[in-house]
């Protein structure tokens, strides 16, 4: 086979890197076609004249991103349902509500830490030590994957799960597709947050005869929008971590489900997120345990990012005795490296690791970005602090205009997409909101805070920004003195009250 690129070690990018690059220019230029079985790891490291390690990392990089997917048997292909955009040079879904789908098969789509709190050098220890060893012990079987991912379960969200409860799909959207097939006839109604997952909307309104929208206040899903409905077969919420709000379902709420539910036969779809993202305290008991009916939805992609997509569902003995026969279902998704890889992580107490820090690292965020916007920005917005997860959600004053709103925050570099996406009606996306994180994507970026400074003052005084003052290069990112040496720019400013939403 031909050297498919150059992969030159005294270029900046890492070896890994460069092979991955090497590999997307071939399927974009349709050289690599969907479909298609890829050297394996020993013959691409041998090809090279790399280590085994750079290899795999440059595999399940791919794999990740929705480039390659493992095939039962062992081989790797190139994603066949991936099609080449020539134009663009865009690989992307031939399905139905492609988007969305395509969006979270390369993890855009999943609220998830940013690049420099992932476990990196965690994971790439374990699949260094796995791939020294021999090939028998470097691929785990399901069994163990399954044993190791309900012993998880067990200890951190207090699941009372056997491996035989467990389904693994390779990523999120899977799992909730396989809901919608198995679980939802055409005639049926369900029921899902508004705000939302938009994944779950766009597979469950393919599915059932209608959707109706539960909205979200500081208490969680309205579940008295229920009462008064029949039929639901189906309802889809996020009690211990709802994005993007963030608000954890109040116990007065999850007896209203509970009892609805109970009455009406239906099934309670539990999307926990990233519920072990929980500030203050422990994160609340999942309805798993307390509702027969609960199918448990859960994805290492919201702790591991890019590292690791693998997703699961956990579906008591009576719902899995009605599926269909003449399938295993139980396997959903083979064995490979990056299974490996995932159990060695939980095995070793690594993973419970990297979300303690991850979760007292975005605590401590947290609280400096409530005492800056509690003190600078009174009359300007009003914040849903919620408890769980990686932002912050925003709802500016009614007196600016969104389209101003949004120029100002498009002036200061602040993102706004990825929240209109969540609402599913026209109406509530109209009002002016933004998810602000807790931390940068990259350690070197400016400040959030910095920008909605930017933000506020273009408001306030149209046409006149402050540009937002760079850290050095020597400051740790969590420094806030830039953000200190700004405030002087907004001292004569008289702010009426801020109001606090949340728990």
């Amino acid at each position: 086979m031909a050297k498919r690129g150059k992969v030159a070690p005294e270029c900046e990018a890492p070896l890994y890197k460069q092979l991955e690059e090497s590999f997307i220019a071939e399927i974009a230029a349709g050289r690599l076609k969907p479909g298609d079985v890829v050297p394996s790891t020993y013959t691409l490291a041998e090809q090279y004249g790399i280590s085994r390690v750079t290899a795999v990392r440059c595999y399940e990089e791919l794999k990740g991103r929705g480039f390659l997917v493992a095939r039962r048997g062992g081989s790797t292909v190139v994603n066949p349902r991936l099609a080449v955009d020539s134009d663009n040079v865009l690989l992307k879904s031939n399905e139905s509500f492609a988007k969305s789908r395509f969006d979270n098969l390369f993890g855009e789509s999943l609220p998830k830490p940013p690049a420099h709190l992932l476990p990196t050098k965690a994971w790439i220890k374990a699949m260094q030590s796995l791939a020294e060893s021999n090939a028998q012990d470097s691929l785990i079987g399901v069994p163990r994957l399954r044993g190791a991912i309900a012993s998880f379960l067990m200890r951190m969200r207090g699941l009372s799960v056997y491996p035989r409860n467990l389904l693994l799909f390779d990523s999120k959207w899977q799992a909730i597709a396989f809901v919608a097939k198995n679980f939802l006839a055409p005639g049926d109604r369900v029921a899902v947050e508004n705000p939302g997952d938009p994944l779950i909307f766009g597979e469950f309104s393919g599915r059932a005869a209608s959707v109706d929208l539960m909205p979200v206040d500081r208490e969680g899903a309205l579940v008295e929008n229920l009462e008064a409905l029949s039929g639901i077969r189906l309802i889809a919420v996020s009690p211990c971590a709802q994005h993007p709000t963030g608000v954890i379902m109040s116990e007065r709420r999850r007896q209203q489900l509970s009892r609805y539910a109970g009455q009406n036969e239906a099934i309670l779809l539990e999307d926990d997120g990233a519920a072990l993202i929980r500030f203050g305290k422990q994160p609340e008991p999942a309805l798993y345990n307390k509702f027969k009916d609960a199918i448990h939805l859960g994805s290492f992609g919201h702790y591991l990012g890019s590292l690791c997509q693998i997703a699961y569902l956990v579906v008591p003995d009576h719902l899995l005795e009605k599926l269909s026969g003449d399938i295993d279902t139980r396997v959903f998704s083979q064995p490979t490296f990056v299974h490996s890889t995932l159990v060695k992580l939980i095995e070793s107490g690594m993973l419970e690791l990297a979300i303690f820090k991850q979760r007292a690292v975005l605590h401590k965020h947290r609280q400096q970005i409530l005492s800056v916007l509690l003190a600078e920005f009174k009359d300007i917005l009003t914040v849903n602090a919620g408890a769980t997860g990686f932002d912050l959600l925003l709802r500016f004053n009614s007196r600016f205009h969104k389209n101003e709103i949004l120029q100002a925050l498009q002036i200061s570099g602040i993102e706004t997409g990825r929240l209109d996406r969540c609402y599913l009606d026209t109406g509530a996306s109209e009002s002016a909101q933004v998810l602000l994180p807790l931390l940068p994507e990259q350690e070197f970026l400016s400040n959030s805070i910095e920008k909605l400074l930017n933000a506020k003052l273009h408001l306030l005084s149209p046409g006149v920004v402050v540009s937002p003052i760079a850290p050095a290069a020597s400051e740790k990112s969590n420094d806030f003195s830039p953000v200190n040496q700004s405030f002087a720019a907004f001292q004569n400013v008289q702010n009426p009250r801020l109001m606090y939403i949340g728990q």
